[in-house]
């Protein structure tokens, strides 16, 4: 038997700048209310997050990438909703070494798990996004790298970065 050709993983959803309530309600995503912070249990870490139901799961970049998280972590988070937003994602830059860098390689490794389980993800942060840019001048190995993953993933997902960009595809449903 002839082994099939591996499937391309593809990452759906949006990167949203500046992440503003008007961008998130366009596609019926509203910020949670501090009564619907949950926990997330996973096999070694528990996850602090800001909705977490059947449908959503919705968490900060820096609880998603604390330090300390397993690649294994994501795994266990990839099984449960079918749709993240994962909000207050810093801008990268070139001189994100040490911790920062290892929350990248995170941050690659929650979207790699997300484009093989099929996870929507909207990625929102509050200033413009360019990981291709500051892969390609960090002078760190390991950042480089991570950056590069991340830049490769998220190329597939569509930018809305202005409100008034978002006004537009939710009129056009593009």
């Amino acid at each position: 038997m002839a082994a099939q050709p591996e499937r391309p993983v593809l990452l759906e959803g949006r990167i949203l700048v500046p992440g503003s309530s008007r961008q998130l309600a366009v596609y019926g995503l509203f910020p949670p209310a501090p009564g619907q912070h949950r926990r997330a249990g996973t096999g070694s870490r528990v996850f602090a997050a800001k909705a977490c139901e059947p449908e959503l799961l919705w968490i900060s970049f820096d609880e998603l990438c604390a330090p300390g998280t397993s690649k294994e972590d994501y795994s266990f988070l990839a099984e449960g909703p079918a749709l993240w937003v994962i909000d207050d994602v810093p801008a990268p830059s070139p001189s994100d070494a040490g911790p920062r860098a290892e929350a990248w390689e995170l941050f690659a490794a929650v979207l790699t798990v997300a484009a093989a389980r099929g996870t929507t993800v909207f990625v929102a942060g509050t200033a413009p996004m360019d990981w291709a840019a500051a892969s390609g001048s960090a002078e760190d190995a390991r950042l480089r790298s991570a950056l590069a993953e991340a830049a490769r993933l998220l190329a597939q997902l569509k930018r809305v970065e202005s409100d008034e960009a978002v006004a537009v595809e939710g009129v056009s449903g593009s």
